[in-house]
């Protein structure tokens, strides 16, 4: 599996642990922070069992990824189909599995963003339905009240400061 896989565990590790969040801004159910070491930058969500759904933004690819962390064993680098559901209507995604990040929650890369993306805007809940190893579904319900707005602030500040590394680099600015 790639590094940045490998990667995104950890950041999904770290967020799962509590210890991610150097700084943050709280918009609506949503949390918009950097990672302590200042790699990562994210927009996510927690539910009332503690797994998290977001869009984590690494420094070091200058992309940004949509990431779930549920309580739903997966395999280290299978590719799942997972079901999204909202007042808005229900799609099909797919996700790659991170595995274990911590306790009994596993890390899923969401391949489908602009799908993710418009359903975060238009819609005020989102449901996933994760497949079983044994049969049948788990449910994983996040608020996403705030998460347009909060996605938003991400990109906009993780271009802003990509840029400003950019011209660091050059020497066009100073630290």
């Amino acid at each position: 599996m790639t590094t940045a896989l490998r990667t995104l565990t950890l950041v999904l590790l770290t967020a799962v642990a509590g210890r991610a969040a150097a700084t943050g801004l709280i918009i609506g159910h949503w949390q918009v922070a950097a990672t302590r070491d200042g790699r990562y930058s994210y927009a996510a969500t927690t539910n009332e069992r503690r797994q998290i759904f977001g869009e984590f933004c690494s420094f070091t690819s200058r992309s940004c990824r949509w990431l779930l962390a549920v309580r739903t064993p997966c395999r280290f680098g299978d590719v799942y189909p997972v079901l999204l559901n909202t007042a808005t209507g229900t799609n099909p995604i797919a996700v790659v599995c991170l595995g274990p990040v911590g306790g009994d929650i596993y890390g899923m890369v969401l391949l489908n963003g602009r799908r993710l993306q418009t359903s975060v805007e238009r819609a005020g809940a989102i449901d996933f339905a994760v497949p079983r190893s044994g049969g049948g579904f788990a449910q994983a319900h996040f608020q996403l009240a705030g998460g347009a707005r909060a996605t938003a602030w991400l990109r906009q500040s993780f271009s802003a400061q990509l840029e400003r590394r950019r011209r660091i680099r050059r020497g066009e600015l100073r630290l």
